[in-house]
């Protein structure tokens, strides 16, 4: 059953992600919205009448007595919760979008960039809620964040390449955007680690990470809370490094969107 709802929260994230810029794709947005929420209250209605998830942050280092660098998952919290609540906060995002895209209709959204950013946001806050409530650890980990995000950057690209006047404000839209729609999730994390609250996104202590410029340990190891210890386990990690690979990806699609936008049939048709 938890492998039908990962499946089904990955489905609704990427039909929402397409049907914002794209008004034909919304009602199966809305209908795989509210299938999985629906799922997802069912499954905790009938589940055990309290659960309890172990969070985890995962990070590149050398695991027990291992000679090769890997992906470490660390124990970051433990959070139990009545069996019912947990499917609340997806609930609770899927019934705003499904409003917001019953509203918009078949119409384009008025503000492409600021609706791909608020499905980042609402999404990420969903997602911690739930860590909070103890949902299952599939539907939350590991790589949590970018099963919604990664759809929201596809919004952001397909909203720019649309109303950007030049590759120039193309590039610089999605730059800003995927930024910003990273950095609440950063600073989350260093307040979640300041305050110790668990989640995945807790990394206060966590101190055996590799140097990515070496792929050695760090030493001396990296001191809990130190600002070394935030740049390498927050900063870089949200603000630099996954904003660059994904920038990649959506300046490819946005390109390609942006040029058939400007320069395909129907707008030499128009031209004549």
């Amino acid at each position: 059953m938890e492998a039908l709802l990962v499946c089904l929260h990955i489905a609704a994230y990427l039909a929402l992600g397409l049907a914002l810029p794209l008004p034909r794709l919304r009602r199966l947005a809305v209908a795989a919205l509210l299938l999985a929420a629906v799922t997802g209250v069912g499954h905790g209605l009938s589940g055990p009448a309290e659960r309890t998830l172990e969070t985890v942050h995962t990070y590149a280092g050398y695991e027990g007595a291992a000679f090769e660098v890997s992906m470490v998952s660390f124990p970051t919290g433990t959070a139990t919760a009545p069996g019912w609540q947990w499917p609340l906060p997806f609930a609770a995002f899927a019934a705003l979008w499904i409003v917001v895209l019953r509203r918009l209709g078949d119409r384009p959204s008025p503000r492409p960039i600021a609706s791909a950013l608020a499905f980042a946001w609402t999404a990420l806050a969903a997602w911690l809620g739930m860590q909070l409530l103890a949902a299952p650890a599939a539907l939350v980990q590991p790589v949590g964040l970018d099963r919604f995000l990664f759809p929201a950057g596809l919004a952001l690209a397909i909203g720019a390449a649309r109303t950007s006047t030049s590759l120039l404000t193309l590039f610089v839209t999605i730059s800003a955007g995927t930024m910003a729609a990273r950095l609440p999730a950063a600073l989350f994390s260093w307040y979640a680690s300041a305050a110790h609250l668990g989640t995945c996104l807790d990394i206060h202590s966590i101190v055996d990470i590799v140097n990515p410029m070496t792929q050695m340990q760090f030493e001396p190891r990296l001191q809990p809370g130190s600002s070394q210890q935030h740049f390498w386990l927050i900063w870089l990690e949200h603000v630099i490094v996954f904003p660059a690979c994904y920038l990649l990806s959506y300046l490819g699609v946005a390109f390609g969107i942006y040029m058939f936008h400007h320069h395909g049939p129907e707008t030499e048709t128009a031209a004549r």
